[in-house]
């Protein structure tokens, strides 16, 4: 019966150890793109320019888009429907736009829950560094944390393919000279008050594509709080 012992200590040190988990979610990945942010701006602050480059759209090609709202900036909105239990049903909102240097979009999955994820757009050198950025709350249960490193992983994965498709998309179409598909490059602001980027120091060129690092700070209380104040 010794084993039996065994097995319930081996499942409270899981229990517990799920507590040290934070209990938001939260994954970033980078990529530089060779061109300005003004050219690489366009491709994420509309949302009909999304499925170009997009990690998950080839999972459903067959999935059904609609999209409401602005039709680019603060305000637009693009929803999905898709019969894909891996794509399923949710919708991405703009609730902010500040050209060309971020913008930042409320998620919800419906059942599967909400999350929030950001664009931040660098100038480096002659090009730009494109961050983007992932977080959701997923609750005080240790099962739920466990959870949590599991969509850090395969968020950080779907985000790495999505951005080396975005550097591939932008940097041709501009080779291209500006194929008729492509975005403006100067889009104006869709609401009064956004601001311009600050100047950056554009010293240093280089590409990144960070590592698969769960971010796991000494209490989760910071990361809550400022999951909660971003909520709507």
């Amino acid at each position: 019966m010794r084993w039996i012992l065994y097995i319930l200590i081996f499942l409270a040190l899981l229990v517990l150890a799920g507590f040290l988990f934070p209990r938001v979610a939260t994954t970033e990945r980078s990529v530089y793109i060779a061109e300005p942010p003004a050219v690489v701006f366009p491709y994420l602050n509309n949302f009909r320019n999304f499925n170009k480059w997009s990690p998950w759209y080839q999972i459903d090609p067959e999935t059904e888009y609609t999209y409401e709202g602005f039709p680019e900036g603060n305000g637009a909105v693009m929803k999905w429907t898709s019969e894909n239990p891996n794509v399923g049903t949710g919708s991405q909102t703009i609730t902010a736009s500040e050209p060309y240097s971020r913008i930042a979009t409320a998620l919800d999955f419906g059942p599967q829950g909400k999350a929030k994820a950001e664009f931040r757009l660098q100038p480096q050198g002659s090009g730009t560094n494109v961050t983007w950025t992932f977080a959701s709350e997923m609750g005080g249960s240790p099962i739920a944390r466990w959870m949590g490193l599991l969509v850090s992983r395969m968020v950080g994965k779907s985000y790495e393919d999505g951005l080396q498709k975005l550097k591939t998309l932008v940097e041709s179409e501009s080779a291209g000279q500006g194929t008729s598909d492509a975005p403006s490059a100067a889009p104006t602001p869709t609401e009064p008050g956004t601001l311009e980027p600050e100047n950056v120091d554009p010293g240093m060129e280089n590409q990144i594509i960070e590592g698969d690092e769960i971010e796991e700070p000494d209490t989760d209380g910071d990361a809550l709080e400022e999951f909660e104040e971003e909520q709507p």
